[in-house]
């Protein structure tokens, strides 16, 4: 996770301008934000996060599952500490958007440390959208690497608390 996060700070130097324009309410609502149960592996998480993309977006859920499969199978998004930052590109979509699951257990995810994951915030954008996707995903790894913004994570049982947490400045 230590060098995930140093190469992230090192991007988030060489693009802080673009930095003070990321907003990350510009792509998670609370209608994306979940509590899930009954999620014993990582491939059923993928199937769920595939369902949730294609409701929001009127393309294939298949599509969806196969680029987060493939993307996975690529490298590992289990950044440690119990969390993972899965993140595909589409060409299909016009906007970037957010998914943020918190599982009621957690789950083998292959991490770096090894932990099992139980905390998701899935990334979905268009190709187009290299420097931003890279930012978004730096503030993430900022946010989650905050132990006090995990255990408040964790504790909260309500969306608008959660919506709260992640959209905070860091």
């Amino acid at each position: 996770m230590q060098i995930f996060l140093k190469y992230m700070e090192t991007r988030m130097l060489k693009d802080e301008k673009d930095n003070r324009n990321i907003n990350i309410t510009d792509i998670l609502s609370t209608s994306n934000i979940l509590n899930l149960h009954n999620i014993n592996h990582k491939k059923q998480l993928f199937t769920k996060i595939a369902d949730i993309c294609s409701k929001n977006i009127n393309i294939p859920k298949s599509r969806f599952l196969s680029a987060l499969l493939d993307k996975e199978g690529e490298e590992n998004s289990g950044i440690g500490r119990g969390v993972a930052i899965p993140n595909i590109k589409i060409d299909e979509i016009n906007n970037m958007f957010g998914i943020f699951i918190k599982l009621n257990k957690s789950i083998s995810f292959n991490s770096i440390d090894n932990e099992p994951v139980d905390i998701i915030f899935t990334l979905i954008s268009t190709k187009n959208h290299h420097p931003t996707h890279l930012n978004i995903l730096a503030f993430l790894s900022r946010l989650f690497a905050n132990k006090k913004n995990l255990k408040n994570l964790r504790a909260s049982l309500d969306k608008e608390t959660i919506y709260a947490i992640l959209t905070t400045e860091l």
